[in-house]
């Protein structure tokens, strides 16, 4: 055989061997799958994050003057990713920042920080929000909100700031909302059993928001994420502890509450499924994510489940207001007892982007784009 007929055939052996090869992992996205590929579904512009705490880069410490968001302005909130803190209540990055990563985009900027990005992306979420207004909660609950900036005016906001922008390409990220209309209720002494009532009108909010949004504007990719598994977090692990547990350990009374949410959440996006067809809504099923982790925590590097890295970050655990973060909050699930570390975060986000045990309604149309970017 010729030389260059056995180069010919020597390239075509690597070519094929080099298919087949698992994808590798990059640090730099924590274990995010990044490959790429000449077929790639066009990556979406611009993206838009609605929600709580647990979403906010930074709105709650513009809003408020409210002294438990100080906190995040301080170290060692942020200390883990960005050497210092950017309002978001984590050690580092948080879900949707992981999901922009995977994308390959600029991480979101806080709509009150008046950042705005040459892409109109923007988020909206803000640490304490609920999804009930402010007095529709004290109606029906008797309790009040940290922050006026319900679900509702932060849908205000987006409209307001999209008027004249195009978003047939957009992707709109709900995160966790509706976990602080419970919060609000448990901490003034409901029981779980009657912070459940709000349940329903919560999901309502919900469904109206998303039915809002599909209606009068060209959205037509929306990720909905669920609530996650309330009795798991240590705040009530503390106080609720003697309480029975589930089969994961968790606090079984609080955790029926955000799975009550979770499956009225799944039906309302089964419905408004159908209503809007021309529509992808894709429910993330965090409480299947941290329950996946927490029964396989070696598995994802966790040798600390039931306490938080923090547990005096908040002040919201009795006793600890004066103790500092632990020394390897990447073996944590919990930062500050109400919120994830940034590892926790990553391995969520990359459960949900892994493709569709972690997701259901429409197809996972995310997995998709990232897979490729």
């Amino acid at each position: 055989m010729a030389a260059t007929s056995r180069f010919m055939v020597l390239v075509c052996v690597l070519q094929i061997w080099m298919s087949i090869l698992p994808t590798p992992v990059h640090a730099a996205g924590r274990g995010l799958r990044s490959t790429s590929s000449t077929s790639c579904p066009t990556s979406f512009s611009p993206v838009f994050a609605f929600g709580d705490s647990t979403t906010d880069t930074g709105n709650a410490i513009v809003s408020t003057t409210a002294s438990v968001y100080t906190e995040a302005t301080k170290l060692p909130y942020g200390s883990t990713f960005f050497n210092k803190p950017t309002g978001r209540f984590s050690d580092g990055r948080l879900m949707v920042d992981d999901l922009m990563l995977a994308l390959k985009l600029p991480l979101l900027p806080p709509h009150l920080a008046n950042q705005q990005s040459s892409s109109h992306s923007e988020n909206y979420a803000v640490a304490g929000a609920t999804a009930l207004d402010v007095a529709t909660l004290q109606h029906l609950a008797g309790v009040s909100s940290t922050t006026p900036d319900s679900l509702g005016v932060q849908l205000g906001w987006f409209k307001s700031d999209t008027a004249h922008v195009d978003l047939s390409n957009a992707l709109v990220y709900v995160g966790e909302i509706g976990g602080n209309d419970y919060n609000y209720a448990l901490a003034a002494t409901h029981s779980p059993s009657q912070a459940a009532s709000l349940v329903s009108p919560v999901i309502a909010e919900i469904s109206s928001f998303l039915d809002d949004l599909l209606t009068n504007t060209k959205v037509k990719k929306v990720v909905v994420q669920g609530q996650f598994p309330m009795g798991c977090l240590p705040i009530y692990l503390t106080t609720l502890g003697s309480t029975p547990k589930d089969s994961h350990g968790c606090v079984a009374a609080v955790s029926v509450l955000s799975d009550q949410h979770n499956q009225l959440l799944k039906q309302a996006i089964s419905t408004l499924s159908k209503k809007h067809p021309e529509a992808q809504i894709v429910f993330f099923d965090t409480t299947a994510a941290y329950l996946h982790i927490l029964d396989n925590a070696a598995a994802y590097h966790f040798t600390n489940v039931k306490d938080a890295c923090f547990p005096g970050g908040l002040g919201l655990i009795q006793g600890s207001s004066t103790n500092g973060p632990c020394s390897n909050p990447q073996n944590y699930i919990s930062w500050d007892g109400i919120h994830m570390t940034d590892a926790m975060y990553a391995a969520m986000m990359n459960l949900f982007l892994s493709g569709k045990d972690f997701s259901s309604s429409s197809p996972n149309f995310i997995t998709s784009t990232t897979s490729c970017s």
